[in-house]
């Protein structure tokens, strides 16, 4: 069946707060691209916003590989310490905004 082009992408703000989580959780955006099998400027290019779109199949890569990271870091029961200084410095913000 003919799929129309342009139902094959996703907008890319969507995506984003789930690589920004990707990335915390494996490190850095290098670490993060190399788990997910894309390109380091792919990573790169949906955190800085270059496009409004990206193709349906690299958000599907970057969403299972943000799922099974998930899983891995509950099974082995720890988080990388830059997940944890974002989530931190979130808490500390929603306190600061709470308190005024």
């Amino acid at each position: 069946m003919y799929e129309r082009y342009h139902k094959t992408l996703v907008a890319v703000k969507d995506v984003r707060p789930h690589v920004v989580e990707l990335v915390d959780r494996c490190g850095t955006r290098q670490a993060a691209a190399q788990y997910a099998l894309v390109a380091p400027n792919t990573i790169g290019r949906i955190l800085a916003g270059a496009n409004e779109t990206m193709q349906k199949a690299t958000a599907s890569k970057l969403m299972i590989a943000l799922e099974h990271r998930r899983k891995e870091d509950r099974s082995t029961h720890r988080t990388h310490a830059r997940l944890l200084k974002a989530r931190q410095r979130q808490a500390r913000m929603d306190k600061e905004l709470t308190n005024e």
